[in-house]
C-alpha cells in the first residue's frame, strides 16, 4: 500500500497546456544582456543552459544604470501572458483531481510561474477548488530547481518525504525533486528530461494525469 499523503503537481505543462515560449524568452532576456558584459562573456551566457528567472536575476546584476531590469520582467510577463491566452487543460484533468480529492489526498502546485498569471490560470480551469496551497515563484526567495517552494508546502502539511510525490514536465521539476529526496512523476510523452548537474531518477513516466492514479 501507497504511503503517499502529498501531491505536489508543476502547473504549466503539467496541468494546463499553455503556448508560453519559454526559448524566446531565454533569447529576448540574453539579449538584454549583449549590452551589459563584455562578447566573451556574453557568449558564455548564451552557450550556458540556465533558467529564465537565473538571466533575469543576471540582468539586475549588470544593469547598474537601471531601466532593463524592468524590460527583462516586462518581456517574460508578456510572454506569459500571451501563452495562457490560448491555454487548454487536459480532459483527465478534472477527473483525476478529482478523485484525489475523495481519496482524502493533499493537493498542492508549485510553480515557477508568476502569482498573477498562476491566479488567472487558476480561476479560468476551474483548478483552486481541488488545491489546498498553491506557491508560485512569488512566494519563493528562489524559485525551482530550488526546493523552497517544495519544502513549504511539505511543511505546510507536516508530510515526510516518504508521504510526498512530485509531479511536473521539466528538468526543473525533477531536480528540485531530487534535491529534496522525494519521489519523481515525469509528465511527457518521452522519457524523463534530462538536467544541468545530476542523473534525473524518476519513479514513474506518464503521459496521461489520469495515470498516476495508478501509483498513489
Amino acid at each position: 500500500m501507497s504511503s503517499i499523503q502529498l501531491i505536489v503537481f508543476d502547473l504549466d505543462g503539467t496541468l494546463i497546456q499553455s503556448n508560453i515560449d519559454y526559448m524566446g524568452i531565454r533569447d529576448d532576456v540574453r539579449k538584454l544582456l549583449k549590452d551589459l558584459v563584455p562578447p566573451d562573456e556574453y557568449q558564455i551566457i548564451k552557450d550556458t543552459p540556465t533558467t529564465i528567472l537565473n538571466l533575469v536575476g543576471l540582468v539586475k546584476k549588470k544593469d547598474t544604470l537601471g531601466g532593463l531590469y524592468e524590460k527583462a520582467w516586462q518581456l517574460v510577463e508578456d510572454a506569459e501572458r500571451i501563452g495562457y491566452e490560448n491555454a487548454q487543460l487536459d480532459e483527465d484533468v478534472h477527473s483525476t483531481l478529482s478523485k484525489l480529492q475523495l481519496e482524502n489526498f493533499d493537493i498542492a502546485i508549485f510553480t515557477n510561474n508568476s502569482r498573477k498569471l498562476t491566479d488567472y490560470g487558476m480561476k479560468k480551469f476551474e483548478l483552486d477548488k481541488y488545491t489546498d496551497i498553491v506557491i508560485t515563484r512569488d512566494d519563493v526567495e528562489e524559485a525551482k530547481p530550488n526546493p523552497e517552494g517544495l519544502i513549504k508546502i511539505m511543511n505546510h502539511f507536516n508530510r515526510s518525504i516518504e508521504q510526498t510525490i512530485f509531479i511536473g514536465d521539466s528538468w526543473l521539476d525533477a531536480e528540485t525533486a531530487q534535491v529534496v529526496g522525494v519521489d519523481f512523476i515525469y509528465f511527457g510523452d518521452s522519457s524523463a528530461p534530462s538536467t544541468r548537474r545530476k542523473k534525473i531518477e524518476v519513479t514513474k513516466v506518464v503521459n496521461k494525469i489520469s495515470e498516476i492514479l495508478n501509483y498513489v
